[in-house]
């Protein structure tokens, strides 16, 4: 029965076939490095020194020529606040670059308030400070000796203790050849004398190619896998392709050391949706397509397709990274012809160990 569910499912598409050697069950603690370092690198982006003229205090439109005296004594002391409190922000993002570039995670964390909420250009929302210091945390571990580049554009007063930064910002590191670039707004809430990030939303910029950027958060795909049972052996082979603008998995099934089907899955990121897509071929003629999304600690992949025998199908794959060796795997919400069928296990997947190599041979051979 087991091996009947390999094939029916790996007939619609890869994300479905790890149902089939075994593995083990359990409760992962995943980290995605990737995604840490999107999140991490908006993180970054939240305080930064002041570059914009102070807002103005000043009313139009009516008259106050019978207050003079009231109005020339209010409106300087406003400006030299609004001053002083633009220079504390900036102090706070000398602090927030210099805390960032020795990747301490706590002292980054602490420049935001308790209930702070970011919301990273994915779209995933980290709430709290102590979600923000776990994901810079997770990051640095990941991405150590990272540089973290601010530009301020403006900074506007709301009232008093509120105060909205616009900007742009740069992280790169030293493994990725491109940086990553994106704008941001911060608001920011004064505590007790000092500016603490409230709320943060970052976005990348309309213009600029974000295929290679937003791939890399599936880079932990990448490499040779394998999924093994008693009853079937499945193998998988996750590689860069075209300028490293899509990823092209091939997986192969062997029962009792038979090949039995084949299939390719291409990823790639796509800028009409704003979201990974994916494109599935397997050896018996079906094909699929979905989009990936980030759930928390996992990635959902949500695919539609044809079986070779032209019945209509759809899945839920949610795909979970545990560590560099290891990423488990089960299938939900799959139906076939309209008929659900059952949920898959967990299933363990894990990083397949180089081929031994041959000796050298030796002059006493």
């Amino acid at each position: 029965m087991r091996t009947q569910l390999i094939i029916l499912e790996a007939g619609l598409m890869v994300g479905l076939i790890y149902v089939g050697a075994g593995g083990t069950h359990g409760t992962p603690q995943p980290i995605n490095s990737m995604v840490a370092l999107a999140a991490a690198k908006d993180c970054a982006q939240v305080t930064k020194g002041p570059t914009a003229n102070p807002a103005s205090s000043q009313k139009g439109g009516v008259s106050t020529t019978a207050e003079p005296p009231v109005a020339t004594i209010t409106a300087q002391p406003l400006t030299e606040a609004r001053s002083a409190d633009e220079e504390a922000i900036r102090q706070a993002s000398d602090s927030f670059v210099k805390a960032y570039s020795q990747g301490d995670a706590k002292a980054v964390a602490a420049h935001f308030t308790a209930d702070a909420e970011y919301v990273d250009e994915l779209g995933d929302v980290f709430q709290g400070r102590d979600a923000i210091e776990a994901s810079m945390t997770e990051f640095f571990d990941a991405n150590p000796d990272t540089k973290l580049e601010k530009y301020i554009d403006s900074i506007r007063f709301l009232g008093p203790g509120i105060a909205i930064e616009d900007g742009s910002a740069t992280v790169s590191t030293p493994e990725s050849p491109e940086s990553i670039e994106s704008r941001y707004t911060t608001v920011y809430v004064k505590s007790e004398d000092q500016w603490l990030a409230a709320s943060v939303r970052d976005q990348a910029p309309n213009e600029r190619r974000q295929h290679r950027t937003q791939l890399a958060q599936l880079d932990w795909l990448l490499g040779d896998w394998v999924d093994e049972g008693e009853d079937a052996i499945i193998t998988f082979s996750c590689q860069s392709v075209d300028n490293d603008n899509f990823l092209l998995r091939q997986f192969k099934i062997l029962i009792g050391g038979e090949e039995v089907m084949s299939g390719t899955q291409r990823i790639g990121w796509d800028p009409l949706t704003g979201k990974l897509r994916t494109w599935i071929f397997d050896s018996e003629g079906a094909y699929g397509e979905g989009l990936w999304h980030r759930d928390g600690e996992n990635w959902i992949l949500k695919c539609t397709g044809v079986t070779a025998d032209g019945q209509t199908a759809s899945s839920t794959s949610i795909y979970t990274f545990v560590d560099d060796h290891t990423m488990t795997w089960q299938s939900v919400d799959y139906e076939i012809a309209g008929v659900q069928q059952p949920d898959s296990d967990v299933y363990t997947i894990v990083r397949q160990a180089p081929a031994p190599q041959p000796l050298a041979a030796t002059d006493d051979e």
